[in-house]
């Protein structure tokens, strides 16, 4: 844990790993953007229609948001307490953004990959 530079050892086992990963995941915020991400992945897939971009958009406002709320608890005159409130809202901005990404891309790989057969 880093406090006001200098660093302390804490121990990351993996129950506190799993546990952290647990927390974001469980994250309202951040359900429903995976909803959404997940809904728009069916959606693509059933109707054949090119929603990559809307997913990865969809991940981009889920970083901003997270970014939004992790502002709305910064304080500039007592930034040392600030700092677990963007930490937190970063947490929601970068995970909206992976899965986004990811699935946008596990898309793109299978549509790909059926794509090649038809064209020999």
């Amino acid at each position: 844990m880093l406090l006001l530079g200098i660093c302390k050892n804490k121990s990351l086992d993996a129950n506190f790993v799993k546990d952290t990963f647990i927390e974001v995941v469980l994250n309202p915020i951040n359900l429903v953007f995976v909803i959404i991400i997940f809904i728009l992945a069916f959606l693509d897939v059933q109707t054949k229609k090119d929603l990559k971009s809307q997913i990865v958009s969809v991940g981009v406002l889920g970083t901003f948001v997270g970014i939004f709320i992790g502002l709305q608890g910064f304080n500039p005159l007592d930034i040392v307490n600030s700092v677990n409130e963007i930490l937190a809202g970063l947490k929601t901005a970068f995970f909206t953004s992976i899965v986004a990404m990811a699935v946008a891309t596990t898309l793109s790989i299978v549509q790909e990959l059926r794509s090649k057969p038809e064209s020999k």
